[in-house]
């Protein structure tokens, strides 16, 4: 033995001490850290490294009174002693354990999943111990040995090389929070660690077990010539001293923490400032806006009472439009165009600013340019504006709120068509535009906003006033269809009683003076007589024939007996002898019996359109129609005859459409619709379509054709 390893030998107590005092200095100031607050997961799995540190520093020194106890008194440790001392150190051990699985696991996975492993591993240990007693039968104070070595074996290597692992995980995480000096000191500490498990745990007493038989304690002092507690004092030191550099991180995460906690207090009095100022721009800009409000409804205002004013549609459209191009800045001129219902053809009803002739002479179009947008804006249904450099940009009317191409287009725009809209259904356009580009006069957020406003307020507005004129001209129509119910019923009257005159009259007269004759005849000549009453038989048939007649024109009894298909069989047939025109009826779908207003509606329809066919339509060919849906009846009304204008037939001053019109309300009676078609030279369709409000009493097709 040289003169080194006998002075070591000499001192191991020293050596005990001070490889108990690394361990329990390293103890108790990682103790201390784990109190900080940090978000490091480190700062929660050090509580059992500490504890590990503590626990194995004191069994380290016991260990090194038991050598002193030993070398000056010649005391051997009791069974008890040797038992808490094992305690301890295996403790110790699963310490070091829990602290390599809390290292390593995840943040939220449960405690008992990092207890359950370790406890394993210590029951693992008591097994294996169990056996080896079992096997051996040494004698008590040996399988104390036996159970340290085999815990050194079982638990003190497999712990130092999972926590070293650990630590190594965790030099990364101070990496990503940019303390990379910090994380070369745990690899030192993972370093002296798996140094002290892989060397220092398998160089142990000499024990029966094996390989403590061969690689012990005795064999380390023999090759390296210092005691095995020496090599793992050092690495004990070199631990606690590299573990207490590393927990100056925490230090410097709290210098950090409150470095952001000191910019944070100045961003929040930064923010607070601006928020003040942020307050006063928005109470300005809610006073900017509520004085735009206030001058937005006062205009809207405006345009409502001039819509309202007792003029004529074109007068308040003039108005309204010289309110609208008066009172903003962009706009210095504007147009008003209008779809008419009948033709559905665009038509300006009012301008303001075009000078047409002017700008032909000059060269321009600003009118046509305006005419054109207007169509473009019914067309498509869409808001367009009209750039400086000719370019047109649509967007729907409700986008003007956002920031859109319109707006952002590097040229200004020089005009503005909006849509006239009425529940999604386009009935106009207005065009706002310029005479000059100006930086002045140019198109606002605000502006564009209330012209959209302007806008729906004015489509709104027109077709009030049409459905007000509407309204009225109903009115007047309605008085004007009374009067001519009234005048046809007594015209009626008149037919009535001029036949019965003319024709039955005269029959009943000559019947009467024929009868008279043949009272004197009979005196004289029987056989004169009998031709008399022939004569007379026949008289009367064609009076009742007559009388016949007169009544199905004012109510056919197979309406109300055999129902509509039957009455308009008979009608249809009746009209194609009395005038000769070829006439057909053709019944489609399931015929059934409709209600009885349904059908004298239907039959009187059917009626006045063919007698308007016989009086005015010079046709060759009728055609009759009646088709029943589940839903509703068809009726359709044809002729080869010359046709009319449409428009200019239903105009209410026109005697000659009262007839038509007549067809029209009955058909809004009974909630349908009727479409009548027709040109010159080109016959005529009426189409009358009646939804039905219960079902019918299926009935016999007895149609025939011609």
């Amino acid at each position: 033995m040289n003169p080194i390893s006998a002075f070591f030998v000499r001192n191991i107590a020293i050596v005990f001490f001070f490889y108990g005092l690394a361990f329990f200095i390293m103890g108790l100031a990682l103790a201390l850290a784990s109190r900080r607050r940090s978000e490091f997961r480190f700062v929660q799995a050090i509580r059992p490294l500490a504890a590990f540190g503590i626990l194995h520093g004191v069994h380290e020194w016991i260990e090194m009174f038991q050598k002193i106890a030993t070398l000056t008194r010649g005391y051997t440790p009791t069974v008890p002693q040797e038992i808490i001392r094992l305690f301890l150190l295996i403790l110790s051990f699963f310490m070091l354990l829990l602290f390599s699985m809390w290292l390593l696991s995840s943040e939220k996975v449960a405690r008992r999943r990092v207890y359950m492993p370790a406890l394993g591993m210590v029951a693992l240990w008591a097994l294996g111990l169990l056996i080896v007693a079992t096997a051996l039968k040494p004698p008590p104070g040996e399988i104390i040995a036996l159970g340290d070595v085999l815990a050194r074996y079982s638990l003190g290597i497999p712990a130092s090389l999972l926590g070293a692992w650990a630590l190594m995980a965790q030099q990364r995480t101070f990496r990503e929070h940019n303390m990379p000096q910090f994380g070369r000191d745990l690899v030192w500490c993972a370093t002296a660690l798996t140094l002290y498990g892989a060397i220092g745990q398998i160089f142990v007493r000499q024990t029966l077990l094996v390989p403590s038989m061969i690689i012990n304690s005795t064999l380390f002092l023999q090759w390296f010539g210092i005691p095995v507690q020496l090599f793992r004092g050092v690495m004990a030191a070199l631990l606690a001293f590299y573990m207490v550099r590393a927990l100056n991180a925490f230090e410097l995460e709290s210098q950090q923490r409150l470095e952001e906690a000191n910019q944070a207090k100045i961003k929040a009095q930064a923010a607070a400032i601006e928020a003040e100022r942020s307050i006063s721009r928005e109470m300005e800009r809610l006073n900017e806006e509520l004085r735009l409000t206030a001058h937005e409804l006062s205009l809207l205002l405006d345009l409502s009472n001039l819509l309202a004013a007792p003029m004529g549609l074109q007068a308040r459209l003039h108005s309204a439009l010289e309110k609208i191009v008066h009172s903003l800045h962009f706009p210095q001129v504007g147009m008003v165009l209008l779809v008419r219902p009948e033709t559905g053809t665009l038509q300006v009803r009012a301008s303001i600013g075009f000078s047409p002739k002017a700008d032909v002479q000059k060269g321009e179009s600003r009118y046509v340019a305006a005419l054109g947008l207007g169509e473009q804006c019914v067309a498509k249904a869409m808001a367009i504006c009209l750039h400086s450099d000719g370019t047109l940009v649509e967007f729907l009317p409700k986008e003007v709120l956002e920031d859109q191409e319109c707006r952002q287009h590097m040229s200004p725009v020089t005009m503005l068509g909006l849509p006239l809209s009425v529940q999604h259904q386009v009935i106009g356009s207005i065009v706002l535009g310029q005479l000059g580009v100006s930086q002045e006069q140019k198109l606002s957020f605000d502006e564009a906003k209330l012209m959209v406003g302007m806008a729906q307020q004015l489509g709104l507005s027109i077709e009030n006033a049409r459905l007000y004129q509407e309204a009225q001209e109903r009115e007047t129509m309605l008085a004007e269809l009374l009067h001519q119910v009234v005048g046809a019923q007594e015209a009626e009257q008149q037919r009535i009683a001029r036949e019965l005159h003319d024709a039955t009259g005269q029959s009943l007269t000559a019947i009467a003076l024929g009868l008279r004759g043949v009272e004197s005849i009979l005196e004289s000549d029987s056989s004169v007589a009998i031709k008399q009453v022939r004569e007379l038989k026949t008289f009367s048939t064609n009076a009742l024939g007559e009388l016949r007649r007169i009544i199905a024109d004012l109510r056919p009894s197979q309406l109300d007996d055999l129902g509509l298909v039957a009455a308009l069989q008979w009608y249809v047939q009746d009209f194609g002898n009395r005038y000769l025109i070829h006439a057909d009826f053709v019944t489609e779908g399931n015929p059934c019996r409709l209600p009885s207003e349904y059908e004298t509606v239907l039959f009187r329809i059917t009626q006045e359109a063919l007698t308007n066919i016989a009086k005015h339509a010079d046709a060759s060919h009728a055609s009759v129609r009646l088709r029943f849906h589940p839903a509703q009846v068809l009726l359709t009304i044809k002729d080869d005859g010359h046709g009319f204008d449409v428009g200019e037939m239903l105009k209410r001053d026109k005697p000659a459409g009262w007839g038509l019109l007549g067809i029209q309300e009955r058909a809004l009676l009974l909630g349908g619709r009727c479409e009548i078609d027709s040109s010159p030279r080109h016959g005529t369709r009426i189409r009358v379509s009646v939804p039905l409000v219960r079902e019918g009493r299926d009935v016999k097709d007895t149609t025939v054709a011609g």
